[in-house]
């Protein structure tokens, strides 16, 4: 359950050879490692494919003190996406959305801000009636 850089990265690496003259090093391109991130917090779950359900974090709600970055590894299978929102009401009664749809493994941040609530979301696609199993791994950064 391994995932390649995204395409921006191998451009960005393919630019930045054709400023310095060389050759990319390899066609190959890292995969997202998970076990390798120092995360805190493991969860392994599962999830129906194609219906949106909430607490796939784990945790049904969130509640913040000072600010805090949550950088999120997500182990998936290879050809299925796994869509995460993450929805934060702040305390001053503002809301947003952080949403990230990339196939594949993936690592993600994102802050919430202080004192704020929120909750995430996941819908995973893939074949109709089926579960898919992930894993959730979680780390907290102070600001």
């Amino acid at each position: 359950m391994k995932r390649t850089i995204s395409a921006l990265t191998v451009a960005t690496g393919l630019f930045g050879a054709m400023l310095t003259g060389a050759g990319p090093a390899s066609a190959d391109t890292p995969a997202v490692d998970c076990s390798t991130g120092g995360y805190t917090r493991v969860l392994e779950s599962y999830i129906p494919t194609n219906f949106q359900r909430g607490a796939v974090d784990g945790r049904i709600y969130n509640i913040t003190g000072p600010a805090t970055t949550y950088e999120v590894c997500l182990d998936i299978p290879d050809t299925e996406t796994f869509t995460i929102e993450v929805r934060i009401r702040a305390s001053d009664g503002s809301t947003s959305v952080f949403t990230d749809d990339r196939p594949g493994d993936k690592v993600f941040r994102f802050t919430p801000g202080a004192m704020t609530f929120w909750q995430v979301y996941g819908t995973m696609t893939g074949p109709g009636s089926t579960y898919i199993y992930y894993t959730w791994y979680e780390k907290q950064i102070p600001a």
